[in-house]
Parts: structure tokens; sequence; C-alpha cells
């Protein structure tokens, strides 16, 4: 991996931006000598000259590319090799969260039933009767109109 990041690709680039310097002096030697010399054997040579230097790029293009696959296929292979390891770590990670909370469960139960409920318990004064031992008043069972008549005075009227 690291013979295409730090070689094949930088020195693909390189041999590119060096095309494209050949390419401009190629330009510039055709632009001269068509108003110079011969306009036909400088077309001629021109299209011979740019069909090369197109061909050189391509070529150089077509290097790059190979490389960068490569590179990505190697990068690829490489996370494919990590997932078994980054599943294994995430297991753990649920492991030990499943067993600190357990343990904090545990040791909170401990603290609860440790603790003893403190009641205060008074005696009844004279006279005094428990709630538990007063009996509720038998429900008896009136007409609707007679409830709501008992809530006429409550409340705003609309009227």
């Amino acid at each position: 991996m690291t013979y295409f990041s730090e070689h094949a690709i930088p020195t693909a680039l390189i041999d590119l931006r060096n095309k494209h310097g050949y390419v401009n002096q190629v330009i510039q030697y055709c632009e001269t000598a068509y108003l110079t010399q011969d306009k036909h054997e400088i077309e001629t040579q021109t299209k011979e000259y740019v069909a090369d230097a197109l061909g050189a790029v391509v070529k150089d293009i077509e290097l790059i590319t190979t490389n960068l696959t490569n590179f990505l296929d190697i990068q690829m292979d490489a996370l494919e090799a990590l997932t078994p390891q980054l599943d294994l770590v995430k297991n753990k990670i649920a492991q030990t969260k499943a067993s600190h909370a357990q343990h904090r469960l545990t040791m909170t139960r401990r603290e609860v039933e440790m603790k003893i409920p403190e009641q205060k318990k008074e005696a009844l004064k004279d006279g005094e009767q428990s709630l538990n031992s007063k009996k509720l008043p038998a429900y008896e069972r009136k007409p609707l109109a007679e409830r709501m008549a008992a809530l006429d005075g409550v409340g705003h009227s609309l009227g």
C-alpha cells in the first residue's frame, strides 16, 4: 500500500505534469513554425505531435487510474480484514456494559436491603380512633336530577 501512496501514484502524476509542459512546448513550436515555414508541412507535423502527445497523456492517465484502483482495492481489503476485529470489540464493549449494569444493580439492591426503614409509631390519644377503624357511610343511590340540582348554585351561569 505504501508503494502506491508514496511512489507509484506521485511518480505518475509528476510524469503527467511533465507531459503538460511538453504539449505546451509543441504547441508553441507549431504556432511559430506555422508563421515562418511551409504551412502544409507544419500542419502534418502538428497532427503527428498532437497525436503522440495525446497518446502519451492517455497512457499516463491509464497508469494513474490503474494505480489508484489497485491502491483502493488494497485499502478495501484492509478494511474488510478489520471488520471481524471491530465486531469483537463491539461485543466486548456490550458485555462490559452489561456486566457493569448488573454490578451496579446488585450494589443498589444491597444498599436498599441494608437500610432498615424507620417508621414512627405513635399511640392513639384518648378518644381518637384509628383511620382504619372508621367506617364509611353507606352509599345511597340518588336520581341524576337530584344530584345535578345540588350543583345548581355552583359556578357561573351563561344567562
